[in-house]
């Protein structure tokens, strides 16, 4: 069966040859084909051919068919890939990875940076794969963490405006409030104290910086921009909440029954006083014309009385600083106010009270301002009233003992301290103010007084003067006795003065002798020589001013004791009849004004700007009655 098959295809394969051997030699013997000459292709001769437009052929040249059935799926073309950064460990100690070296990571050094003397530092702290919601649990916590406050380590000192009164107070207010150093000062030693434990006092003296500070001068832009997160309507409304709150608790305080034996009776006590205290400055450093210092002294003296604070510091402090200024009161106190005079010639300093730290209280030289207040009152009184005559005989034998213990009176601080100066010029200053105290003008004054009509009956000196009537028990007394000035008490003549010898003239140990008493109580001295001016323009007056100002001009414009000079400013001004005088007096309010910051300076000057216009006009008595003139102006403050 196999071989037959076999047998049939080889002779199909034969015939199928011998077909293809007789159509070869059909092709080879057939006749030759016509061919059409218009069939036929002429080759162009060199003359037809333009070379120069014969272009290069780009004919692409077959792309080579790979070997091997094509690709189901072709790979992608090639591209450039950079090369593939070999990973880093992250093992090895830092010193390493910031060199770029191969780190060894031994422990706790690695050796690669001993052998290369490198210091070693270390390895970074492991970090512990954490799944998403830890992670998210962990943000959550450190972002709570972040935003918890500290608290505040002082009581009420919480706010960035706060911390701003606070530090004005420490560094800057506490310091011009008194002439002690920085070692004694208790307005920091003392009050802050207190107000760390007392949460009333500490919102009174953040309240008291807060008024002090002068938000348009370059000491408070300074602060605006030293703190960019607050402005001045945020400051002033914080200063005003310290204000409120202090009175709250002030009140509160008032209003509780706490036994002395309770334990914290003392600190409740002392802090009612700091709050009296910082009000009472409060109206110095605002300048308040309305008398309401008078308020909070008035409240002292109440309290003093009837509960006393046991620390003997702090008595002493507050007494000082309280009676200080009940002193002061007396320059601008007028009878016609509505409330009673505070000062009392009585007060003593007590005795336990050692050593003092204002200025005099304790040397009781301000008890002769107090005496001179009563002897003008009563000059006042009547002068409105008529009386003649005008300065009897008790107030001129008083003001011959006030003269004697003025003389007397000497500084007690040591050499070099700038308030044994001020005392020599508050010595001065006293004595003017004596002096023209008793030397009132004569006529009636140009103004209205509610002490009723005034009538010119006292005699009147060609000057302007009221030269008192020698009384009548009083004669063969010398007429040409006068007082004269501390500059010149130990000198043979009064300076400045005219017509007078060796004869008339007075040493100290006549104006403590009772001869002289009786010879004040007699008559008074020369009359001044001018016919249109009236004491002041006595050279006596003139010589003390012209010292006092030397004085008073004496002093830096950042030193402590222009906490001192603005009293005697006053009272050195009411008698300054020269421009030039009046040009000093300005700078030295000025200086004080400028170290100071409070603003009764301001009150002052306005004060001292009428008084100096009224001497223009010629209106003597309203030049003498000073505190009149302040009292038609509306203003009542205190000169301290």
């Amino acid at each position: 069966m196999g071989s037959s098959s076999s047998a049939r295809s080889s002779t199909i394969s034969n015939d199928r040859w011998d077909d293809e051997l007789e159509m070869d030699g059909d092709w080879e013997h057939s006749e030759p084909l016509f061919i059409d000459p218009s069939d036929t292709k002429m080759e162009p001769m060199e003359d037809d051919v333009m070379m120069d437009d014969i272009q290069p052929a780009q004919e692409d040249a077959p792309a080579k068919r790979p070997r091997g059935r094509p690709r189901k799926h072709p790979l992608p073309e090639p591209t450039a890939t950079p090369k593939a950064t070999k990973g880093r460990s992250k093992t090895g100690c830092i010193t390493c990875r910031k060199r770029k070296k191969k780190c060894d990571e031994a422990k706790p050094r690695c050796m690669n940076c001993e052998k290369n003397a490198v210091v070693c530092e270390g390895y970074h702290e492991k970090q512990i794969w954490k799944s998403g919601k830890e992670k998210a649990e962990e943000e959550r916590c450190k972002h709570e963490m972040s935003s918890v406050n500290l608290q505040p380590i002082f009581h009420g000192v919480e706010t960035t405006e706060d911390k701003i009164f606070w530090r004005h107070y420490v560094n800057r207010l506490s310091t011009v409030l008194t002439v002690e150093g920085e070692s004694k000062n208790a307005f920091k030693d003392i009050l802050l104290n207190l107000a760390n434990q007392h949460q009333g006092l500490m919102h009174s003296i953040l309240a008291l910086s807060s008024k002090h500070i002068e938000w348009n001068t370059p000491y408070g832009e300074k602060i605006l921009r030293d703190n960019p997160s607050t402005n001045t309507d945020l400051l002033e409304e914080r200063g005003e909440y310290h204000h409120d709150e202090a009175l709250n608790r002030l009140y509160e305080d008032m209003s509780k029954t706490v036994e002395e034996d309770d334990e914290q009776y003392q600190l409740i006590l002392a802090a009612r006083y700091g709050q009296m205290l910082c009000l009472l400055l409060q109206n110095l450093i605002e300048g308040n014309p309305r008398g309401e210092h008078r308020v909070h002294l008035r409240a002292y003296q109440n309290l003093i009385h009837t509960a006393a604070p046991a620390d003997p510091t702090f008595y002493a402090f507050i007494t000082e600083f309280f009676q200080y200024h009940v002193y002061a009161d007396d320059l601008l106190w007028h009878p016609e106010c509505m409330t009673e005079r505070l000062s009392l010639e009585d007060w003593e300093w007590p005795e336990t009270i050692h050593p003092p730290r204002l200025f005099g209280v304790a040397d009781s030289l301000f008890s002769q301002l107090s005496q001179i207040t009563t002897i003008r009152n009563t000059i006042r009184e009547n002068l409105a009233m008529g009386t003649d005559p005008m300065v009897d005989g008790v107030s001129l034998s008083q003001a011959a003992d006030i003269d004697a213990s003025i003389r007397s009176w000497a500084p007690q601080w040591p050499p070099g301290d700038s308030r044994d100066r001020v005392g020599l010029l508050y010595k001065h200053v006293l004595w003017v103010y004596l002096f023209r105290s008793i030397y009132p003008p004569s006529g009636p004054p140009s103004r209205r007084s509610t002490y009723g009509s005034i009538s010119s009956t006292g005699a009147s000196s060609p000057a302007g003067m009221c030269i008192p009537t020698r009384p009548s028990s009083i004669s063969g007394l010398p007429g040409n006795t006068y007082m004269m000035s501390p500059s010149s008490m130990d000198s043979d003549s009064c300076p400045g003065s005219e017509n007078t010898s060796r004869n008339n003239s007075v040493d100290e140990d006549v104006f403590q002798n009772a001869n002289f008493r009786n010879a004040m109580n007699a008559s008074l001295a020369t009359p001044p020589s001018s016919t249109c001016r009236p004491s002041p323009d006595d050279k006596r007056v003139t010589v003390a001013v012209n010292e006092a100002l030397d004085i008073l001009e004496s002093f830096q414009a950042h030193d402590p004791a222009q906490t001192l000079l603005l009293m005697p400013s006053l009272i050195l001004g009411t008698v300054c009849l020269e421009p030039s005088q009046r040009n000093r007096v300005r700078s030295a309010i000025a200086a004080i004004r400028g170290y100071s910051g409070i603003r009764s300076c301001d009150r002052v000057s306005e004060l001292l700007e009428e008084v100096w216009r009224r001497m223009e006009d010629g209106d003597w008595h309203a030049v003498w009655d000073w505190q009149g003139t302040a009292r038609d102006m509306g203003l009542d403050f205190l000169c301290t």
